[in-house]
């Protein structure tokens, strides 16, 4: 068996497709490569559109496997994907929340934003339990789910847009605003969401894998 990670945007081709690309990339570089499987989808996606130029151009630029965004088509969002996957991650709290509206089981345990999961991922990497690679990461993501509402969050933060720095945008911590419907979150500040919060995130998950081996 291998463990599932789905990303989850608004379109799938913009936020989540990123999202799958830095998580790929950073779990690759902790050897779990071969153990976890990446998927995207969008809740209001259409079929095999191709993803946005400008994270394309950026993931190029920061050193990103951008060809595998360019092999890139959206997919919408099924109840097959959901009870599929091990691990939901979703751009922000409504998706979070579009995940969860549609019942599946399990789900409300395993559903997390990506900023969020980043963050309840490092405390819980310590109390990893199981035999498997794939038992070790599902005890994570319980642990996860387990210490939600017991750890101080941040809320919200003011993001300096790069390409406006005479604006702040104000972001929640669990979120990444989507570009394509927010003007004033141009796609640097998604990517600078994004990327450290995948890293972040692939980074305890394989702290947790080791965390556990005798």
């Amino acid at each position: 068996m291998t463990f599932t990670v789905l990303a989850v945007c608004a379109a799938n081709v913009c936020r989540s497709p990123l999202m799958a690309v830095g998580l790929e990339h950073s779990l690759a570089a902790h050897g779990l490569g071969a153990d976890v499987v990446v998927l995207s989808a969008g809740a209001v996606a259409t079929t095999d559109a191709g993803v946005c130029p400008e994270v394309e151009r950026l993931t190029r630029a920061r050193g990103l496997p951008w060809l595998a965004l360019g092999r890139h088509r959206s997919t919408p969002l099924t109840d097959e994907l959901v009870d599929r996957a091990d691990l939901v991650v979703t751009a922000d709290r409504g998706l979070r929340s579009e995940v969860l509206k549609r019942g599946r089981p399990g789900s409300t345990g395993r559903t997390f934003t990506l900023r969020e999961a980043a963050e309840l991922a490092d405390p819980a990497s310590a109390r990893v339990r199981g035999h498997t690679v794939d038992d070790q990461l599902r005890s994570l993501v319980a642990q996860m789910n387990h210490t939600r509402g017991f750890i101080d969050l941040p809320g919200v933060e003011r993001v300096t847009s790069r390409a406006l720095p005479w604006r702040r945008l104000d972001v929640h911590k669990h979120d990444v605003p989507d570009a394509h419907d927010e003007p004033r979150a141009p796609h640097g500040v998604v990517c600078r969401l994004v990327v450290p919060a995948a890293e972040r995130l692939a980074t305890s998950l394989a702290r947790g894998v080791m965390a556990s081996l005798p």
